[in-house]
């Protein structure tokens, strides 16, 4: 029997990110919805993007703000004084999918596989840190807000809606699910590693030489996010391995231990979010017949189709490691005495 007070650990630190990030955004979306200043969707302003709000006026995306900052509030507040119930559950998982995951853009990612990069070269000697500045703009900050806010409400909104450690033999079935998810989510960043380091070794894959001459300067920065992409699917593939499970023996003082469900499920979750919003802005973008790439790239097939295929990536990752986590905690519970 689960005797966690409302107010438990697990419920307590979601909500009060929740309610502060919504009491800040209600008051900014107000600000913004009346004409204030530092609205971060403007399409003028340097660092803009391609979110969902950014066609929208200040005013209409204000409100949009601040509304959602509302219902998060309230969500906040009902998880506060015991377990959600399904409806606000509900709202609270849609909440923070458009937060975190529809709404943002390439932005989030380009960000967290370029700043250890750019960190490492700034302090190697081979970049300035006034470069690492220009990719903390105010816009970007403020969608790594919003996603914070979003994963904060799924978290309350998921929490109440799973319950318990499954029905028996469930372990199997999170298995299988988890093998197909998996599947999904180490051959789409294969694909694109194929195209992108075919480009820098100078193999015109999916695209022509006329191409691939263009773009020669800048085949490098495909092939680092490409590198990026194959250690993930490599780690992804422990989500249905033992050595997912146990730490292996080549880790040092590790070796042997069991690795904790949350640490391996947590950290796949975190990263699909940011490679599903790139995917979806690709793909938004594709379907108004606005450029993807460099200039020239639409009649390229290989310069932009792998990029379609990240929302499925993104997907099929959360899937996996949801039913890793779902398999872990119903093993753990089968074996407590």
């Amino acid at each position: 029997m689960n005797t966690s007070p409302p107010g438990s650990r697990r419920t307590i630190v979601p909500a009060l990110i929740i309610v502060v990030w919504s009491a800040s955004y209600l008051a900014l979306g107000l600000l913004w919805a009346f004409g204030g200043p530092g609205y971060p969707f403007d399409a003028s302003r340097a660092g803009a993007g391609n979110t969902l709000l950014d066609p929208l006026p200040a005013a209409a995306g204000g409100g949009v703000l601040a509304m959602s900052a509302l219902v998060a509030g309230v969500v906040a507040v009902l998880a506060a004084r015991g377990p959600l119930n399904r409806a606000p559950a509900v709202v609270a998982v849609v909440a923070g999918v458009g937060l975190a995951v529809l709404l943002p853009d390439v932005r989030i990612m380009m960000t967290a596989g370029y700043l250890p990069v750019m960190l490492a070269a700034a302090l190697a000697g081979q970049a300035e840190f006034s470069m690492i500045a220009t990719m903390l703009t105010w816009p970007s900050v403020n969608l790594l807000i919003l996603m914070a806010a979003g994963v904060s409400l799924m978290l309350l909104g998921t929490r109440a809606l799973i319950g318990g450690p499954g029905r028996p033999g469930s372990a199997a079935g999170a298995l299988r699910i988890g093998r197909y998810a998996t599947a999904v989510a180490v051959a789409v960043p294969v694909v694109y590693a194929v195209t992108r380091f075919g480009w820098l070794l100078g193999v015109p894959v999916g695209i022509s030489d006329q191409f691939l001459a263009y773009i020669a300067e800048i085949t490098s920065i495909g092939a680092g996010l490409s590198t990026l992409g194959l250690v993930g699917a490599v780690l992804t593939v422990g989500l249905v391995r033992p050595w997912g499970e146990i730490w292996p023996r080549w880790v040092p003082f590790l070796r042997g231990r069991p690795i904790p469900a949350r640490f391996p499920a947590y950290s796949a979750l975190a990263v699909s979010l940011p490679i599903t919003s790139a995917g979806l802005m690709y793909v938004r973008k594709k379907l108004t017949g606005e450029q993807v790439g460099p200039a020239g790239a639409a009649d390229e097939l290989g310069a932009w189709l792998p990029e379609m295929l990240w929302p499925l990536w993104g997907v099929a990752l959360a899937v996996a490691a949801l039913a890793y986590l779902s398999r872990r905690r119903h093993l753990a519970h089968v074996r407590r005495p």
